[in-house]
């Protein structure tokens, strides 16, 4: 079993594409089961935990955020080193060698905006992270819950990053809380409100606006990605082994680190774009012509997950946000 996030689990996703793939590979069957965001997705494996009833033998969709709550549940790989792993761009590897994490894809996270609105707003896009204080983005602004969404956690993390952990930080949040909308449990809420067009900026992803142009031509001029001038952080997606899980039911092991090396295959690889709208981890996979033509970020910020994964500080740091 393994355990996952609805978008990889659903109907023209990743999951669906490659998982029967693998099927006929290891001759086996493979349940994937979905548990929302990939914060959710952490919740279900830490209630496992504590009811000492493990279930999934691989969690598919943790990301390095989340990876320092995730690293207790995790099995290490001890002498065995998934195949193809040296050919994961260095600069997305996550942990020590050997700890556990997978890179599978990763994601530019980035506002997206509905210039269609904007314009009748008669509003300019944000420039840099401060702008979103400014007074025409009072209520037009969709988030994603930092306490259950990898996204949501994700802009938390580069607004400590940006502006550091002192009292900017600290006031930005104060003010932004008035300013945003809606900050719904995970991205498919958030983003489907945004379409709905109930406000034109929503934090997502910049491969969204890929997503659009190869959906509809139309849209993909409508909906466009936001630059910071401070960056944008980078979000690595990866599958870990579940330690209890699988010494509970050892036979699986194999067949658990068969799944995590095909998700570094190159059959996986190439569909991670179009089916998952995320870029694959290994170097010199082909990208579409709608990847290739996203605008290019002033530079990547690979997030802090060290001291902000104290549960100390980020109850603080949730506090503020409810």
């Amino acid at each position: 079993m393994v355990y996952t996030y609805d978008s990889l689990a659903a109907p023209g996703g990743l999951g669906a594409a490659v998982v029967p793939k693998f099927e006929k590979r290891c001759g086996c069957r493979v349940r994937l089961v979905a548990s929302g965001d990939a914060g959710q997705l952490l919740a279900r494996l830490g209630l496992d935990h504590e009811r000492h009833k493990p279930v999934a033998q691989v969690v598919w969709g943790i990301d390095q955020q989340l990876w320092t709550q995730a690293r207790r549940f995790g099995e290490p790989w001890g002498t065995w080193k998934p195949a193809r792993l040296e050919r994961v761009r260095p600069e997305l590897r996550v942990g020590a060698p050997g700890e556990g994490f997978l890179p599978f894809d990763y994601g530019v996270l980035a506002l997206m905006a509905d210039t269609v609105q904007l314009k009748q707003l008669g509003i300019a896009r944000p420039a840099a992270l401060r702008d979103l204080l400014k007074p025409e983005f009072r209520r037009r602004l969709l988030l994603e819950d930092p306490r259950t969404s990898s996204p949501g956690l994700g802009f938390l993390l580069f607004t400590r990053q940006v502006l550091g952990a002192g009292e900017k930080s600290w006031n930005f949040w104060r003010e932004l809380k008035g300013h945003w909308l809606a900050m719904p449990a995970g991205w498919d809420q958030a983003y489907g409100a945004f379409l709905k067009g109930e406000a034109p900026l929503v934090w997502s992803y910049l491969s969204s606006q890929a997503y659009h142009r190869e959906k509809d031509a139309a849209s993909g001029d409508r909906y466009q990605a936001v630059l910071f001038a401070e960056g944008q952080p980078v979000q690595v997606e990866g599958a870990i082994l579940v330690r209890a899980s699988l010494d509970a039911r050892p036979e699986l092991r194999p067949l658990a680190r068969q799944f995590l090396e095909y998700l570094l295959s190159d059959e996986v690889q190439a569909e991670v774009a179009l089916k998952n709208w995320m870029h694959p981890v290994i170097s010199g996979t082909a990208l579409p012509a709608s990847f290739r033509s996203l605008p290019k970020p002033a530079r990547l910020l690979r997030l802090e997950t060290g001291s902000a994964r104290a549960a100390q500080d980020l109850d603080d740091w949730f506090r503020v946000i409810q």
